[in-house]
């Protein structure tokens, strides 16, 4: 038997440059099987033979072969069944295997033997040279594809798991893959409670005829376009709307859709709120931070809510009389054009949705972004707007939590590549090996001059320690080790220079080593400098304090950078207190925490009396003041378990976790004596009114919260300075 030394790793492919691929030749006439290998081995193959079944198997589960050519008959056993044994290992599934025979297969036995996937091909000895290198060169290229293939769908997977919009895959109608988002979407704990599920489980029976019409279409051209209000079931009942997008795609190897959805029910209802009247629309809209306008286009007349005057920090009083022009005075010149083209298109029908982000003037100078949003409601007989209703939103906030994501990302890419970085990827599979720019530079090479071959990197190493560098990273792919090492490498003109490399492995579902991601930089200063440390120690320590202060200004500056976005996204900005957000997301986890452990959880609802008299006598700054003492009053009265939380305006409540209905009632009471001692507030005017509730189990955190609004109310229409609860 003859055994030719397999290319690293076991497979490669016969395409540019990457190594060689191993093919196996089994057949007990040697002559057959030195006329095999000798075609194969000048073809450029990598060639491993043997005689017998035996032989087969072992060879094949040692070296991983990319084919393996196998004699029907061997002396002992059948190829036949060698070749089921083969295709029944999932270790060997990308293992082609090619039967011959000194006889013609009939056509039925080798599409019952494909069907069965004993074989891949069947072939009639003699072998006849291009026959032979035809068939293999039509099977590794299927190969090739197959490796294209998955690659393409783990960075699919990559992808889509970080995104903060919801994905599914179904084919067939059945969900085969869900991304975190979409577990949260639906109300999931995690991806088995909705993979496995026919897609109409999720999808509300009115949206059920739009769906299924989709998928009759199937593939087709039709797919990719946006739809509007459909509506879905979250796993506890709940009705979502979302906007969808279908995409074709091929996961696991075979067709399947792809749908992105986009969660619309929050946007949907505004709108709807929009189309009520005076009233009715304030009321709804309340407390929610929304500002509202009516606007008439031919005659100019707009009309604003007290809160949209509120975001820029003025009183309607202030403002009148109103107008658009009153609107576009206050917004940024810059943005004034790409508002109008926007309501252009509206205007035109391009858009369902008049939407537009723009800094307006504060009354204080500074500049607020906003998001404007708004349809038109009314039209004449000649199709031009009559009237358009919208609202407008301050998303400063979110401005500013963008910014810091951009200036954190700017400043990473910044400090890899002031710092010589370069980044590298190996491919276990097939041995080859990935790099950026960086990594050219540091081994003094073109990227022509380097194959991607794994043996390749082996070669640029200087030969002392080309031995030790493989072995740390053999011992990073059995997991012994983390690869973390320093070598030299040897420049083409012979110049030395000390490398430090580390590496972390990924791994497939079976825990084998798929590849090895890894950062390496040029450290043969910091060496050099450890060898000449006797005669210039000073030296040595300045540069190490200097590269020191370099990494932890670096590292501040993104820990900073990390607890301002951390902040912004959880607090309120006046009070320092959770903002809404963050106090509905750790109601959600409660109510679930109780629903699922039977524990009790009371919310406290807490609104301060006479603050718009503090706002309309002695202005904004004085109130801002009495929000701020009251924070502070809330946060000593609080356990450290409790969550208190500013929801909007004069809006307060306090999660309190463990607590049941007395327990609530007694905060909310030393809050109003809270208040009516501090003198601060007495000195305003300003007491507060509280509303109390327990959570029941069946209830959603939204019941929660209306059930404490509605005790707070109560609480309020006796005169205010009172505590009410809804047991």
């Amino acid at each position: 038997m003859a055994d030719t030394p397999a290319d690293p790793g076991g497979v490669g492919v016969a395409q540019g440059a990457r190594p060689a691929p191993t093919i196996l030749a089994v057949d007990d006439d040697a002559d057959v099987l030195r006329a095999t290998q000798r075609i194969l081995e000048e073809a450029g193959f990598h060639v491993l033979t043997g005689a017998t079944a035996a032989e087969a198997l072992e060879l094949t589960q040692r070296h991983h072969p990319a084919l393996v050519l196998l004699d029907v008959m061997l002396p002992d056993g059948s190829g036949v069944d060698v070749a089921r044994q083969l295709k029944s290992d999932p270790a060997l599934a990308d293992v082609f295997v090619i039967l011959f025979s000194g006889t013609k297969v009939s056509s039925d036995n080798q599409a019952r033997g494909l069907a069965e996937g004993l074989a891949d091909g069947y072939m009639v000895r003699p072998l006849r040279r291009p026959e032979l290198l035809a068939r293999i060169d039509a099977f590794l290229r299927i190969r090739e594809t197959q490796r294209a293939l998955r690659e393409s769908e783990e960075r699919f997977r990559a992808l889509v798991e970080w995104t903060p919009e919801a994905v599914v895959v179904h084919r067939g109608g059945k969900l085969i893959y869900v991304n975190p988002a979409a577990i949260t979407m639906f109300g999931a704990t995690s991806a088995e409670d909705l993979v496995g599920k026919p897609i109409l489980e999720l999808i509300h029976p009115e949206s059920h005829e739009i769906v299924l019409d989709r998928m009759k279409k199937g593939l087709d051209d039709s797919l990719g376009a946006p739809l509007t209000a459909l509506r879905y079931l979250k796993l506890d009942g709940t009705t979502i709307e979302a906007e969808v997008q279908d995409t074709a795609i091929v996961y696991d190897g075979e067709p399947a859709i792809q749908v992105a959805l986009r969660d619309i029910t929050a946007r949907n209802l505004a709108e709807e709120a929009l189309r009520k009247s005076g009233e009715q629309l304030a009321s709804a809209v309340d407390g929610s931070g929304v500002g509202l306008w009516d606007w008439h286009p031919q005659s100019g007349e707009e009309t604003f809510s007290d809160h949209w005057a509120e975001i820029l920090g003025y009183t309607l009083d202030e403002l009148a009389p109103t107008s658009i022009e009153t609107r576009r005075r206050l917004t940024h010149p810059e943005d004034l054009q790409r508002a109008d083209l926007l309501l252009e298109e509206h205007f035109s029908g391009q858009s369902d949705i008049y939407a537009c982000e723009a800094r307006m003037r504060h009354k204080d100078g500074h500049w607020v972004w906003v998001l404007d949003r708004g349809k038109v409601s009314e039209w004449d007989a000649d199709g031009r707007p009559l009237r358009m209703i919208g609202t407008q939103l301050d998303i400063s906030e979110r401005k500013q939590a963008e910014e810091a994501l951009r200036d954190v990302a700017a400043r990473l890419a910044l400090a890899t590549r002031a710092g010589g970085v370069g980044l590298w990827d190996y491919f276990v599979t097939d041995g080859t090996v990935v790099w950026d720019e960086q990594m050219f530079a540091l081994y003094g090479i073109t990227r022509q001059q380097f194959s991607g071959a794994y043996e390749a990197w082996q070669a640029s190493l200087h030969p002392d320690d080309r031995e030790r560098g493989d072995a740390e990273i053999q011992a990073a792919l059995r997991g012994e080790k983390e690869f973390d090492t320093e070598y030299r490498v040897l420049w083409p003109n012979g110049t030395i220079r000390v490398i430090r490399g580390l590496g972390l492995v990924q791994r497939d579902a079976a825990g084998l080593p798929t590849h090895m991601i890894g950062t390496s930089w040029d450290v043969t200063a910091q060496r050099r400098a450890q060898v000449q440390r006797n005669q210039a120690l000073t030296d040595i320590n300045v540069e190490q304090l200097r590269l020191n202060d370099e990494l932890v200004g670096e590292g501040a500056i993104l820990e900073a950078a990390n607890a301002t976005i951390t902040r912004i996204a959880a607090t309120d900005v006046l009070t320092g207190l959770a903002n809404r957000r963050h106090f509905y997301q750790a109601l959600e986890k409660t109510v679930s925490l109780a629903r699922r452990h039977g524990s009790p959880s009371a919310v406290v609802s807490l609104d301060l009396d006479g603050l718009k008299r503090v706002n309309d006598s002695a202005g904004h700054r004085a109130g801002d003041e009495v929000l701020t003492s009251f924070a502070a009053l809330l946060i000593d009265l609080c356990r450290a378990e409790d969550l208190p939380g500013r929801l909007g305006g004069d809006e307060f409540s306090v999660l309190l976790p463990g607590i049941e209905l007395g327990g609530g009632g007694g905060l909310a009471e030393r809050a109003r004596a809270a208040v009516r001692s501090c003198e601060a507030l007495k000195q305003r005017g300003v007491t507060v009114s509280g509303g109390v509730v327990q959570w029941s189990p069946g209830q959603l955190p939204d019941d929660l919260l209306r059930r404490a609004d509605e005790a707070l109310y109560a609480a309020k229409r006796v005169g205010g300075d009172a505590v009410a609860s809804d047991g």
